[in-house]
């Protein structure tokens, strides 16, 4: 959106904009300061495509559940419906109810084993240890009652280890298995059983996948071998084990990487326990996958493909029933959703930079232009009688909300934020599955910023706009469970105020005179020298403020607030609501005073005219960050201010204080943020500019008792000295553990409360005290070792807030 177009929020109200191209308009007076009626967001947005609620009118999931649906239908209607369910149950029973309590108790029973020490069980005494073999030998028990039960269930082999212990039964079919019924022969009889099938199976699927590359598939290349009389359940236990030794293989793979060697131990076991857990569940996806009722499902699925492709060829109709034929055009229809959702996706990839590139050239063309509010520069009579003028006009009709804050908790206005944007991005893309998952940055840390604006710049806002972040800084290991993404925002931040304060410096932000950030001005000679260089080189300095505003936004929209303080006439800016005077008194005191203030007395424009020396004029005041005058309107260094032109004058000279130099700047800025969080969505849920200052920087003050009283920790003395610290050290300090702690320098708008997952405090008896404090950010905790002085606590605690270690993050 462009910064000329002419905006006004609900209640506020609108003056006339100063600019230095046009003479100041008169003042108009608005017929009414009722907020008129405001429309659902949604119904404002534009329709999806057409073409894209045809294809995405239905999900993966409900394709899938209706080609389920037509499967039953099926075997329904070939009479096979009760065999498949009874397959089903089997399943049920013996593969996921019986295995998933082998599992369980196997997995705890060894969790167990791993806790207990000799040692310790030693001291639990004769009782103690007659109790915990108890425990062993029935988790033992149950656990191998279980397999026998999986054997029965699926009619493999058992083996009988003593004849005389052996109680056998028939079934229904006249067969004869193990009777492990009740408790003498489930439990106390079952150890004289050996599930030597199942045993069998689970050997096979170990084995099999090397029996296969070694010896089947060299023979099958030269045409000969067993590959044809293989059957089915060889090619199951082939598979299975593939998948499982080939999630082994990575996972030893991801163990000798240089990052996983650079991590510490925690890191390294929490990486070892995710990689066994995949492991297992891609081996359990391929065994689930093929058991009998999946493999009825898949062949469904697959047998109007083959009738068509033997119609084709034979050219002959291909003899489908109406659910086949019915199953065929769903998968079609998911085909072509998968081609559609995948070429979009690219698209949207491909096209995101060029939009970016002519939203840059729109912004250098229309360079900012400040609006001020109505009435501004008049006395404050003129004042008061334009006032009373508007309540005469409106017949005291509704009261101005002129400080355009709305109602509601600022928490509350942001996640109407967040849900109003995902709204209208989700109908601007038609469906959920066009959308990005997640946002993946790869990010050098020695080049933070140039990396950072690069990515922001180049991605499409769906992807900016995604659930997740997801961070890898190079060369450092570190899962990022939200910690990493804290810290990057923070990183970020903080090297933004590097330099503020330096004239001469390079940084994009510059400390105003009430020590708020501005954009700095790209060059702070005279302008000749900007336009000098190539179109190119002047979009390459502008480029960063446009993935600025972007960064902004992004850390409103995921909630994460940086560590820098903007002007409130910014915010105004971002906003576009009006600039008053009260706003330019608190920006820069000195220039009000000698400047504005002088000017708007009784006879003020000569008075400083003869103090200044020389006839005043419609010239710019210079400013450090621009050392030279310009002319406020054509033709303004000839003419005089006169008492009749003072209010022009400074309506035209603090519009030019506000933007003068950095109105380019400016602009990039706030299309960057408009690109992300456009201004009728934060109109539309009444956000106010110090709300919106509050949401992009968080809270900066940390009070002690508030962050002990939403915090979870023990009661013990190592805890209490730590919370005495906390009070004891700077605001600095504080705020350096706070992003020790947490990945963040500042809190979420609503202060600790807010802060989700609760910050804690723990006391660890493992490790020595010689180590420092430890730091796990994806769950906002400090682990402390039981020190034996406060002063050694306070001494680590300061030593550590000095390193770049996190910790599990």
């Amino acid at each position: 959106m462009s910064a000329d177009t002419e905006s006004t929020r609900p209640g506020t109200r609108q003056g006339p904009r100063a600019s230095p191209s046009q003479q100041p308009p008169s003042l108009t007076l608005s017929a009414s300061r009722t907020p008129p009626e405001r429309q659902p967001l949604l119904q404002r947005s534009s329709a999806a495509p057409t073409c894209a609620w045809c294809f995405l009118c239905l999900t993966g999931h409900q394709i899938l559940f209706f080609l389920f649906v037509l499967f039953l239908m099926y075997l329904a209607g070939t009479g096979q419906i009760k065999a498949w369910c009874d397959s089903f149950l089997l399943m049920l029973n013996a593969d996921v109810v019986c295995l998933g309590i082998f599992a369980f108790s196997t997995l705890f029973a060894g969790i167990v084993l791993a806790m207990v020490s000799i040692e310790k069980l030693c001291t639990q005494g004769c009782c103690g240890v007659t109790c915990y073999l108890l425990w062993l030998w029935i988790t033992a028990t149950l656990s191998w009652h279980l397999l026998l039960r999986m054997c029965v269930l699926h009619r493999l082999e058992t083996t009988c280890l003593v004849s005389s212990m052996c109680p056998k039964i028939e079934d229904h079919k006249g067969h004869t298995i193990p009777d492990i019924s009740g408790f003498t022969n489930g439990l106390l009889l079952a150890w004289s059983w050996l599930p030597t099938g199942l045993l069998l199976c689970v050997a096979g699927m170990l084995w099999r996948p090397w029996y296969c590359l070694a010896y089947v598939m060299p023979l099958a290349i030269i045409g000969k071998g067993p590959v044809l009389e293989m059957g089915w359940w060889q090619w199951r236990e082939f598979l299975i084990g593939t998948v499982f030794w080939l999630c082994i293989l990575l996972v030893s793979l991801a163990s000798r990487s240089r990052s996983f060697a650079n991590a510490d131990v925690a890191d390294r076991r929490f990486l070892l326990v995710v990689g066994v857990g995949l492991t297992f569940l891609f081996t359990a996806l391929a065994f689930y996958s093929t058991t009998d009722p999946f493999i009825g499902f898949w062949l469904f699925l697959l047998r109007p493909w083959v009738e068509l492709a033997h119609g084709a060829i034979q050219h002959k109709p291909p003899k489908l029933n109406v659910e086949e034929w019915l199953a065929a055009v769903l998968m079609l229809w998911g085909i072509v959703r998968l081609v559609y959702i995948a070429a979009s996706v690219r698209l949207e990839q491909w096209s995101a930079q060029k939009r970016m590139e002519e939203t840059l050239q729109e912004a250098l063309a229309h360079p900012f232009r400040a609006e001020l509010e109505q009435g501004f520069g008049l006395s404050q009579a003129e004042n008061q009688g334009l006032v009373q003028t508007l309540d005469n006009m409106l017949n005291g009709a509704g009261t101005a909300l002129v400080g355009g804050e709305g109602s509601g908790s600022l928490s509350e206005k942001q996640k109407a934020l967040i849900t109003a944007r995902q709204q209208s991005l989700l109908l601007q893309a038609g469906g959920t599955a066009v959308l990005p998952g997640s946002l993946r940055l790869r990010i050098r840390r020695e080049k933070l910023l140039e990396d950072t604006w690069l990515a922001l710049f180049n991605r499409p806002v769906s992807e900016l706009l995604a659930p997740r972040i997801s961070i890898l800084f190079e060369g450092e290991s570190g899962f990022d469970v939200g910690g990493l993404t804290r810290d990057w925002f923070d990183s970020v931040g903080r090297a933004l105020t590097e330099h503020v304060d330096d004239i001469k410096g390079s940084s994009l932000l510059t400390m105003a005179p009430d020590q708020t950030l501005i954009p700095r001005p790209v060059d702070c000679g005279e302008p000749s020298s900007l336009q000098a260089g190539s179109p190119q080189t002047a979009q390459e300095k502008f480029r960063p403020f446009m993935s600025l505003g972007r960064f902004m936004a992004l850390a409103v929209f995921h909630q994460h607030p940086l560590p820098l303080s903007f002007s409130l006439i910014l915010c105004k800016h971002l906003l576009r609501v009006p600039v008053g005077m009260e706003d330019v008194k608190q920006l820069d005191p000195e220039f009000y005073q000698g400047r504005v203030a002088q000017v708007l007395r009784e006879g003020g424009p000569a008075a400083l005219a003869a103090a200044l020396g020389e006839p005043l004029t419609f010239v710019s005041a210079p400013t450090e960050l621009r050392p030279y005058a310009e002319e406020l309107k054509p033709g303004g260094e000839r003419e005089v201010v006169t008492e009749e032109t003072k209010t022009e004058y400074v309506q035209l000279l603090c519009e030019a204080h506000l933007c003068a130099g950095i109105r380019r700047e400016i602009q990039c800025l706030l299309q960057g943020f408009w690109d992300v969080l456009p201004l009728e969505v934060m109109q539309h849920c009444e956000v106010g500019p110090r709300e919106l200052s509050v949401l992009i920087s968080g809270v900066a003050e940390l009070d002690p008792d508030d962050w002990r009283q939403h915090s979870d920790a023990s009661n013990s003395e190592v805890i209490t000295w730590f919370w005495e610290i906390v009070r004891e050290i700077n605001p600095e300090q504080r705020c350096m553990l706070l992003h020790f702690a947490t990945g963040s320098s500042r809190l979420p708008p609503g202060g600790f409360v807010e802060l989700k997952p609760s910050f804690t405090v723990s006391v660890s008896d493992t490790g020595s005290t010689e180590h420092l404090p430890q730091a796990h950010t994806c769950v906002n905790q400090i682990v402390l070792p039981r020190y034996a002085e406060k002063p050694q606590l306070k001494s680590k605690l300061l030593q550590a807030l000095s390193t770049e270690d996190f910790g599990l993050v």
